[in-house]
């Protein structure tokens, strides 16, 4: 019995070792679909997903181009390259960070609720060729302030309002008209320009 058990010791570690191998080289398969995905990405593109006017999610690369066309190239899964304007988008997402469109104009979320919104324009696409697809659909007359300007757009509201150190809280009265405590700052010209992203998530908490 002990010359069997002996014997039969390297076939039992021989055999544990070929489970162990057959598990890692099952991972490896599993992942080097991920890996040979992230390594398609052509130089300049970055991973994200776009969302359409039409309400569709289409996932692949992106190579922004915000501050000199407004607009940006896409690259789906099976190669083909798309460049899309604001017009065409209502929503894009470039490794991790979010930007919307509003005429024609891309604008970075820099803080969002339920209730606002804290955008900074990231285009001028004022005298800008508007794309549909790879086509051209006409120039844009852009939007109201300059690159960088930040904005608030309220839920249910259209259009969006540029905030300056001097209108903030002439514009704060209006827009935070259903948040007391806000409203009351603003009144008293209390609320600060440099802590907008505050005030913003104070007011998505405001009941």
């Amino acid at each position: 019995m002990t010359y069997l058990l002996v014997s039969n010791q390297p076939f039992i570690i021989k055999k544990a070792s070929m489970k162990q191998l057959f598990a890692l080289t099952v991972l490896f398969f599993l992942l080097t679909p991920l890996t040979g995905l992230q390594a398609q990405a052509p130089a300049g593109f970055t991973a994200g997903h776009l969302i359409t006017a039409d309400g569709s999610r289409q996932e692949g690369f992106i190579k922004e181009n915000f501050k000199g066309k407004a607009s940006f190239v896409f690259q789906s899964a099976n190669g083909k390259k798309i460049t899309y304007g604001g017009n065409a988008v209502n929503e894009v997402n470039v490794g991790g960070v979010t930007y919307i469109s509003y005429a024609n104009d891309f604008f970075k979320v820099l803080a969002t609720g339920t209730k606002a919104s804290l955008l900074q324009k990231v285009s001028d696409a004022t005298g800008k060729v508007i794309y549909n697809g790879n086509e051209a659909a006409g120039i844009s007359s852009g939007t109201a302030g300059r690159i960088n300007d930040l904005f608030i757009k309220t839920t249910g509201q259209s259009g969006i309002n540029l905030i300056t150190k001097d209108n903030l809280n002439t514009v704060g009265i209006s827009l935070f008209s259903d948040c007391p405590t806000l409203l009351d700052n603003a009144k008293a010209g209390q609320l600060q320009f440099t802590e907008l992203e505050k005030i913003i998530s104070r007011y998505n908490e405001c009941k």
